[in-house]
């Protein structure tokens, strides 16, 4: 069974496990499909997939024999989804990468060329240029700036920066609007962006796309770190993997699927 805590409730907890794996499931699954995933009984099974049946938090089709999620089940998502408050939800996603690296978190939506940031969390260690929420800057010198301008069409970038002297932070900031494009062909491929003291010396970024229910990129948030921590042992490949875990799990808190 999934999990690792015993549960309270052994009937209750099979039927979440049901559910998630319905709900979850690339295609239909049929009877005998439930069983070899779960570690429930088949006499229980059978009872417990009646039950949601007939409470229409699960559809049988008798033709092919196979589970979906039931009206009521959906019914339930869409009011989930729609009580979301999306700044509740980047803030808490933030406040809990800052707890966990002891960095400063932000989160930084695109206004033109450049970024506004909408969300801040202090950690112990605070190398950030961000002073306060609002704050604006060229989206071409930051993590979160190119990871937003990376889901822009050719033509809407080139309208945005295209022809347009690009300020330089830093020697490492990209100002050639032929390198950035090239750099944000590499994080959309990839799905996060990295800015290696790119708009302050000694200042490590990284982050990743926020996504909504329409599969659009309405915000991303990043992790801020001093360059000599960045790179001591695996803290550059956790921090990436946290950032995008992340921002998976607020995107899939605010519908998307």
């Amino acid at each position: 069974m999934a999990g690792s805590k015993a549960p309270l409730v052994k009937s209750a907890s099979r039927t979440l496990d049901i559910i998630g794996y319905i709900a979850k499931s690339a295609k239909p699954p049929n009877f005998t499909a439930i069983l070899h995933h779960l570690d429930i009984p088949k006499s229980s099974l059978s009872l417990l997939l009646h039950e949601l049946v007939n409470s229409d938090y699960l559809d049988y089709d008798p033709e092919t024999r196979v589970y979906y999620p039931g009206l009521k089940l959906i019914q339930i998502s869409a009011v989930c989804i729609n009580n979301t408050n999306i700044s509740r939800e980047i803030s808490q996603g933030i406040k809990k990468l800052s707890d966990e690296f002891g960095e400063t978190t932000h989160a930084g939506i695109l206004d033109g060329r450049h970024i506004v940031y909408i969300a801040k969390h202090h950690g112990s260690r605070d190398v950030s240029v961000v002073a306060t929420i609002g704050y604006r800057i060229p989206a071409h010198a930051t993590a979160i700036g190119k990871v937003l301008l990376s889901t822009l069409p050719d033509e809407e970038l080139e309208a945005r920066i295209g022809g347009i002297q690009l300020e330089r932070y830093t020697d490492n900031t990209l100002t050639d609007f032929g390198a950035l494009v090239a750099e944000l062909g590499k994080v959309a491929e990839q799905g996060y962006a990295v800015d290696n003291q790119e708009i302050i010396p000694g200042g490590i970024c990284v982050a990743a796309p926020i996504v909504d229910k329409s599969h659009k990129t309405v915000a991303a948030l990043s992790v801020t770190m001093a360059a000599g921590r960045a790179y001591e042992g695996d803290m550059m490949p956790a921090v990436v993997a946290k950032v995008r875990a992340m921002a998976g799990h607020v995107s899939m808190r605010l519908g998307k699927v």
